[in-house]
């Protein structure tokens, strides 16, 4: 038996605008410091946020790292 959960499309949440709009704008924007998500059971908080994730393009992060470091950016990387 699969456990996977569906992924909505993110046009499909209705309502929500705020939300919506502070995770496109952290997803344009990621200097802006992230998005926290919170609200009753029911109100599309998880579908939300796998809805976006799925909109963006994957990356390349350091292996192993808690912070998904950007093996790029050396000056950047955790001491982890």
């Amino acid at each position: 038996m699969s456990c996977r959960k569906t992924i909505f499309p993110f046009t499909a949440i209705v309502g929500q605008e705020q939300m919506k709009k502070a995770l496109i704008l952290n997803a344009i924007n990621p200097n802006l410091g992230g998005v926290l998500i919170r609200g009753q059971k029911g109100t599309a908080k998880s579908t939300a946020a796998r809805a976006l994730a799925n909109l963006l393009p994957e990356i390349e992060v350091v292996k192993d790292c808690p912070f998904n470091c950007n093996p790029y950016q050396i000056n950047e990387m955790c001491n982890e």
